[in-house]
C-alpha cells in the first residue's frame, strides 16, 4: 500500500487502525487495513496514487474529498468508493459543521484482486445504511483481536466476513435523504434517553434550524420533535417494563424522566395503563 503523501491530524482526533499484521483475516480477505476516526479539529490525508480501493463511511459529522476533478461532500449516513490511482485528499467539512467533527470508518482493499469485479472503477458516491453498522463491526473486531485461540481466530473469521458482506452490499435506503437523516438523528437519542434532549440539541445534530427541524418531523413523522422524541421513551420504556424486573423509578430514569410521577402521567397518556399496569397486563408470567 502507498504511504500517506501528507496528512494533518489534531491530538483530539482518536483512531482505530487494523492491519494484515494484526489479522490474517483481512489478509485472506484482500483487506489491507480498515479502521475508525472520531475526526476533531482537524483530520486530513492526501495521496497522489494510492494503489487500492479506499471506502469511507461517515457516520457523524461532514468530511469532504478533494480530487484534481471535483469535490464531494461526505453527509452522515454516505459512503464514497475511491478506486486505486485516484488522486484524493479528505478532510473535515467545516461547512455547517461547527464542532469540527467528522467520525469516519473506512476500508483499504487491494487491487488486482477479486474487489476488481465487485467495486466501481470510478469514484462513487451515495447513501448507505451499512455506515453505523460497520463503524461497529470494525470497533468488534479490534476488541476481537484481544481473545486467545480458537475463540479469538473464530471471532475474527466471522467478524471480518461480515466487513466483507457490508462493503459488498452497495444498497441504499430507499426512504428520501431528509428522512434518513432524521431516522439517524433520534437513533442517536435511543442511546441517550436518559439525556434531557430539546429540540436545539436535535436540530444541531441533523444539522439545521429549529423551525426547519420542526417542519422535517412534522412532515415525514406528522409529529412534533418532542413528541416523536416521547413516543420512543414510551416505546423503551414499554419493552423494559416486559422484559426486565427494574423499579418503576429505575425505567424512569434511564427514558429520561427523573420524577416517577410525570413518568406515570406521560405512560398512562401513551398506553392506557400505568406502568404497574402495563407490566401485570403484558409481562410474560413464570
Amino acid at each position: 500500500m502507498d504511504s500517506i503523501d501528507t496528512f494533518t491530524i489534531s491530538p483530539k482526533c482518536q483512531s482505530i487502525i487494523i492491519d494484515q499484521i494484526q489479522s490474517i483475516e483481512l489478509e485472506r480477505h484482500k483487506i489491507l487495513q480498515c479502521g475508525i476516526n472520531y475526526g476533531k479539529e482537524a483530520f486530513s490525508i492526501y495521496r497522489r496514487n494510492p494503489e487500492m480501493y479506499m471506502l469511507l463511511y461517515t457516520t457523524k459529522g461532514k468530511g469532504l474529498i478533494k480530487t484534481p476533478e471535483k469535490e464531494w461532500p461526505l453527509e452522515t449516513g454516505s459512503v464514497i468508493y475511491i478506486p486505486p490511482a485516484q488522486e484524493n485528499c479528505f478532510i473535515i467539512n467545516p461547512e455547517d459543521n461547527e464542532a469540527l467533527e467528522w467520525d469516519v470508518a473506512w476500508v483499504m482493499l487491494e487491487s488486482n484482486s477479486h474487489w476488481d469485479k465487485s467495486l466501481p472503477h470510478d469514484v462513487y458516491y451515495n447513501d448507505s445504511q451499512s455506515c453505523d453498522l460497520l463503524f461497529k463491526t470494525i470497533t468488534c473486531l479490534n476488541d476481537a483481536l484481544s481473545f486467545r485461540y480458537p475463540l479469538g481466530d473464530a471471532l475474527c473469521r466471522s467478524i471480518t466476513e461480515q466487513i466483507c458482506l457490508l462493503v459488498e452490499n452497495r444498497s441504499t435506503s430507499h426512504a428520501p435523504k431528509a428522512l434518513t437523516r432524521l431516522e439517524h438523528v433520534f437513533q442517536q437519542t435511543k442511546s441517550q434517553l436518559h439525556h434531557p434532549w430539546q429540540v436545539s440539541d436535535l436540530a444541531k445534530l441533523y444539522p439545521c434550524s429549529e423551525p426547519h427541524f420542526h417542519r422535517l418531523c412534522q412532515q415525514y413523522f406528522q409529529q412534533s420533535p418532542i413528541a416523536h422524541l416521547t413516543q420512543i421513551r414510551m416505546e423503551h420504556a414499554a419493552g423494559l417494563l416486559t422484559t426486565t424486573n427494574w423499579s418503576i423509578q429505575h425505567i424512569s430514569d434511564l427514558c429520561g424522566y427523573p420524577n416517577p410521577t410525570n413518568f406515570s402521567t406521560r405512560f398512562k397518556a401513551w398506553s392506557r395503563f400505568t406502568p404497574r399496569q402495563f407490566r401485570s397486563q403484558f409481562q410474560p408470567k413464570k
